[in-house]
């Protein structure tokens, strides 16, 4: 039978829990006896003692309270009186009560006394309420009779005084009883402490001694082994590996040692791979342990991290290629775009030689919007071709060929699938036939300022389609820069032009100025001299001014001296409130106020009617004021003369 690490410690704490179970059971029988001793006298005798001497003192109370009722005359309702009911009431039937309850806990010799205490106590309270009913008023107190039969019970021998010593002292009996089994209990319960002590000691010996002895065996079949495993994994875990395998035994330590030389021949694999794995070595045969083996399948994952890595550092070195590349190329280009720029022909003739030297294509051309042409359309501005400058003339308009399709959609075109007559149909660079073909829109916030077309007998990669659609942004900021200047120059040529028109003009408006000036100084003086002509008239004549609707609006004092109203009151009266309509019809005068309306004037015999009603026969004319356009301003009535 192997007998195992678990083994020989099951035995030795098996006697160690032996040892513990017997000073356990001893102590648990000990501590019981010691509760129950402990028990009867808290819960029984204890309070027993304390009712019986409360009940003691009832009954001495009860004496003096009845001696009081006897021997003092007073009225039925006092203290002391009311004091005497409550108690025999209720206070003594309570403790009674108590004392029947925890009685039955005693022996029987001790409750037979106790039921004779309470008859006793009961044929006393008789007595008192025998007393209390004869004494029961303040009168009652006058009756010598009643005197003379109570108040021998509470002298010396009398009745009353005989009861109570002798309940006091089968009180005092029960009391005495009661301390010796309270005594007794204590004693007892002292000599069994005493007595667990020396056992406790004893077992606290045999407990120590015990484990000391078999912890002393144990060390010696433990301890030793598992040190030197300790020191073992304390190499370990500084790096050191040992060289030889450990030896086996029966039992966990030895499982131990053999788990710890799979680990040691483990660890020395990993050792081999992550330095062949370090000399770059990535084939290099590895397997984990098991497919728990952390550590292993970490080596694994690092190994295939490892190649990730190279594989992404090699695409980026190549993305670092491309990226420094264009770069490179947008700055080369934005210095070029800083040359040349009030001249559109060479400056895109410098872009294009460039772009196709840079992208190593084969031909290119730079198209320009035109501004001329009714409808929209681009100008080869310039053309280059295997190294030499192409002087073509070719306009494209909007939707035509590729270059229009471009100029149309404001999107990039790339072709890599071009018949052999392809270009000859839509580009117009020339009769060689390329692999691939590039149109880029000149393009700024949306606004198309031309096409760059790009042939090359090698495929364009994605990251130099994207180079030459930003070149493109900023070829074409440039040229609208380069239109703005041009368009600037023109502006300020004829911003001159016009400077010198308005030098012109200034001189002939201040000629037309002076001219004003002097006519305005005529009108002055001739709206001086009319003012005083009508001053001067309508201080001598008579006359009334209406609208051109025939409403009167003012009349001067002559005219309202005629009509007796004064100058305030006609303002906008109708016209047949100053003529008589009849009289009008009478003269043939039918439509009077259309006709004046008209602009047409009238002269004759005209009859004003007075404010009072009255008529006034007079002679007088009606002519119009015009503006300077002819058009009537207004109607004035002058009155020749008054008839009588």
């Amino acid at each position: 039978m192997r007998l195992t690490i678990g083994r020989k410690l099951s035995i030795g704490f098996t006697l160690l829990i032996l040892f513990f179970l017997i000073s356990i059971t001893t102590i648990y029988i000990t501590l019981t006896r010691v509760q129950n001793v402990n028990e009867r006298n808290s819960e029984v005798y204890v309070p027993s003692m304390n009712l019986l001497m409360e009940l003691k003192s009832q009954i001495v109370e009860s004496e003096k309270l009845i001696g009081t009722w006897i021997f003092i005359q007073s009225i039925d309702d006092t203290p002391d009186k009311n004091r005497l009911r409550e108690l025999i009431n209720n206070d003594y039937p309570t403790l009674r009560d108590e004392l029947l309850g925890i009685s039955q806990q005693w022996n029987a010799e001790q409750a037979e006394e106790l039921q004779e205490v309470l008859r006793q106590i009961g044929e006393l309270f008789i007595t008192y309420g025998f007393v209390m009913d004869e004494l029961s008023d303040f009168m009652s107190y006058d009756d010598v009779m009643v005197i003379f039969e109570i108040r021998p019970m509470m002298e010396e021998g009398g009745t009353i005084v005989r009861n109570t010593r002798q309940l006091i002292q089968g009180l005092d009996n029960l009391l005495d009883v009661q301390r010796a089994v309270v005594a007794a209990g204590q004693s007892d319960m002292e000599v069994t402490l005493e007595r667990f002590r020396s056992l406790s000691f004893l077992l606290g010996i045999i407990i120590v001694v015990g484990g000391i002895i078999i912890a002393s065996v144990f060390v010696r079949m433990i301890t030793k082994p598992v040190l030197y495993l300790r020191n073992i994994l304390n190499e370990m875990g500084e790096g050191k590996l040992p060289q030889h395998s450990l030896k086996g035994r029966e039992d966990e330590i030895g499982d131990m040692s053999k788990a710890l030389n799979f680990l040691i021949e483990g660890l020395k694999e990993k050792v081999t791979f992550a330095s062949e794995i370090g000399n770059g070595n990535f084939e290099h045969e590895f397997k984990p342990l098991s497919d728990e083996d952390t550590l292993g399948i970490s080596l694994v994952e690092m190994r295939g991290s490892l190649q990730q890595a190279k594989t992404e550092e090699d695409k980026r070195k190549i993305e670092d290629t491309k990226r420094n590349w264009s770069t490179q190329g947008v700055a080369r280009f934005a210095e070029l775009l800083r040359q040349n720029n009030d001249n559109l022909h060479e400056l895109s003739f410098n872009i294009i030689r460039n772009l196709v030297g840079y992208l190593e294509a084969n031909q290119g051309g730079v198209f320009i919007l035109s501004e001329d042409t009714e409808e929209p359309s681009v100008e080869l501005f310039a053309c280059y071709a295997y190294e030499r400058r192409k002087f073509l003339k070719k306009i494209i308009t909007k939707g035509e060929g590729l270059v229009g399709t471009c100029l149309q959609e404001g999107d990039t075109i790339y072709l890599t699938d071009v018949p052999d007559s392809y270009i000859n149909i839509t580009s117009g660079l020339g009769d060689s036939n390329p692999r691939c073909i590039l149109i880029v829109p000149l393009k700024l916030n949306d606004e198309i300022f031309g096409v760059i077309e790009i042939a090359s007998f090698k495929v364009l990669e994605p990251h130099q389609i994207e180079f030459v659609e930003k070149v493109a942004e900023s070829i074409a900021s440039t040229i609208s820069s380069v239109k703005i200047n041009i368009r600037t120059t023109e502006l300020l040529h004829q911003s001159q032009e016009q400077s010198e028109e308005m030098r012109a003009q200034e001189e002939e408006m201040r000629q037309n100025m002076e001219e004003m000036h002097a006519t305005q100084e005529e009108m002055e003086r001739k709206e001086i001299e009319s003012e005083g002509f009508f001053a001067a008239m309508n201080n001598s004549i008579a006359f009334m001014e209406l609208s051109v609707d025939c409403k009167v609006k003012k009349i001067n004092p002559i005219f309202a001296g005629i009509v007796n109203y004064s100058e305030n009151e006609v303002d906008s009266l109708s016209f047949f409130k100053m003529f008589d309509k009849a009289f009008m019809e009478s003269q043939g005068m039918l439509n009077v106020t259309d006709t004046l309306s008209n602009g047409t004037s009238l002269d004759g015999d005209f009859m004003l009617l007075r404010r009072d009603g009255k008529t006034v026969h007079v002679k007088g004319a009606f002519k119009h004021v015009l503006n300077k356009y002819g058009a009537p301003l207004k109607i004035l009535f002058v009155v020749q003369k008054i008839k009588e």
